[in-house]
């Protein structure tokens, strides 16, 4: 069954607008890393950094998404970009630690703002049966920005003498995205009340989670998807450290992460149709176990195709994991709690990330990066089998 013409146009303006804003965000993806090592910062408080922008998203994301099933998805999806748009231009202004807090702060409140309520819109506009593919889809979106973005910015880093001007480019980049989604689709607003809502929104918020976790396909959903961030989050804050510790420069790196994420946007269609058909457990089952090969052997990578080799196996274990689980959790709840739904599916992922970070962070301040990313793989291994215990609820 084909979309309408207006779902069509209200996709494919969530779908562009995810692809604009990652661009935007992708593009210092290669070099942020080492650009806030080089302010001073050691790399352990580097990785405590980039934990600030999932703290944030894992306090806020189901409060925002409770917000957006009673106050319409559109305002909050225009807010968040708008944020996004501003925090290239906080490294940009950045000659120590501050700045760069505020802005991973910034961040995780605009990635909230925007992605709890344009999930849940996105999945709207497909029926029940479909939902894994359109997961697949919406992801599509920021996945295949995420090819283009860290190949332009690590050839940007060449081009450029210093990293400053490429924040400009980023924010530049990034700002397009608000008025493809302002022009394509219609306000959605339910309720002027917007302090009365809020208060609604966060005081029947108890019940509402309590309701979640006696779900327990939200449960096992919401388990797989801690267990995915927990070891996957960790790619951009270390993983250009690492590579360029093993003596990779910023433009491999760049191919690195692109290698990355174009099996993620190849396999994402596909992988939501498949698992419509075939369920949830094979996928998500399949894709943690690369991702625990994956990490396992990057810290022995000596050549560049080994390198783009395994990226590309890691990207394609997230692809396996992510949607499939956020299909998981959508399937099992009704429309009206959606945006909650999708809410708490990214609350799961940033407190997994959040939690990644801080112990891998932790371990890089006791051994080495390289030891950190096998720790990574052995923790997932741990996952797989957790999930394999409780298939029968996804």
């Amino acid at each position: 069954m084909r979309l309408e013409r207006k779902e069509r146009r209200a996709f494919n303006a969530i779908f562009s607008a995810n692809f604009i804003s990652t661009f935007g965000e992708a593009i210092p993806q290669p070099f942020l890393s080492i650009f806030l090592t080089g302010l001073g910062i050691p790399a352990p408080v580097v990785g405590l950094l980039y934990n600030v922008r999932n703290v944030v998203q894992a306090l806020i994301r189901i409060p925002i998404g409770v917000m957006s099933d009673r106050l319409g998805r559109r305002r909050l999806m225009l807010l968040g970009l708008i944020i996004l748009s501003m925090v290239p231009l906080l490294y940009y202004a950045s000659d120590g630690p501050s700045l760069p807090f505020i802005a991973m702060m910034m961040g995780g409140l605009g990635v909230s703002l925007y992605y709890p309520p344009a999930e849940a819109y996105a999945s709207k506009l497909f029926p029940p049966e479909r939902v894994g593919e359109a997961m697949g889809r919406f992801h599509l979106g920021w996945a295949v920005s995420s090819i283009i973005g860290p190949s332009v910015g690590g050839l940007l880093a060449l081009y450029f003498p210093t990293y400053r001007p490429i924040f400009i480019i980023a924010s530049a980049a990034t700002l397009i995205s608000v008025p493809v989604l302002w022009l394509n689709t219609e306000d959605d607003s339910t309720n002027p009340e917007l302090e009365g809502e809020l208060r609604s929104s966060l005081m029947g918020l108890p019940s509402l989670l309590a309701g979640f976790l006696r779900n327990k396909r939200v449960l096992t959903a919401s388990l797989t998807t801690f267990i995915h961030s927990f070891c996957n989050w960790v790619v951009p804050a270390f993983f250009p450290l690492l590579a360029h510790g093993l003596g990779f420069s910023e433009v491999i790196i760049g191919f690195s992460l692109t290698a990355n994420a174009l099996v993620m946007a190849l396999s994402l269609p596909l992988i939501g149709r498949l698992s419509d058909r075939v369920g949830r457990f094979l996928p998500i089952a399949l894709g943690l176990s690369l991702s625990v090969v994956g990490f396992g052997i990057l810290p022995m990578a000596r050549e560049v195709w080994e390198l783009l080799l395994l990226m590309a196996l890691i990207g394609l274990g997230g692809s396996l994991v992510f949607p499939v689980s956020q299909a998981a959790i959508m399937e099992a709840l009704p429309d009206g709690e959606r945006g909650a739904g999708a809410g708490l599916w990214g609350a799961t992922l940033s407190f997994g990330g959040a939690l990644g970070l801080l112990t891998t962070s932790i371990v890089v301040s006791i051994s080495s990066l390289e030891l950190a990313f096998q720790f990574l793989a052995a923790s997932t291994l741990v996952g797989v089998a957790v999930v394999a215990l409780m298939r029968r609820h996804l």
